[in-house]
């Protein structure tokens, strides 16, 4: 369990490193990148939990990739 909180509370504090991060330019990509990683982690640990670790590596290409192409172009 103190995992799971230093994970969401570095992912918390580290967020608005992923938005300032992107260009000057105010696209949504920053904003994007840190919804999708926070759907990826939460979509990882239920395939991890239903399915076992196994599964989880084959799943774990396929929901990066998905979350990385479903980003918005810059």
């Amino acid at each position: 369990m103190k995992r799971i909180a230093t994970l969401a509370a570095g992912l918390i504090l580290g967020s608005p490193a992923f938005a300032l991060a992107a260009d000057h330019s105010a696209s949504y990509r920053g904003i994007g990148w840190i919804y999708y990683t926070f759907i990826s982690t939460i979509l990882i640990y239920g395939v991890h939990d239903a399915f076992g670790k196994t599964a989880m590596y084959v799943a774990v290409p396929i929901i990066l990739g998905w979350s990385y192409w479903m980003l918005p172009p810059n």
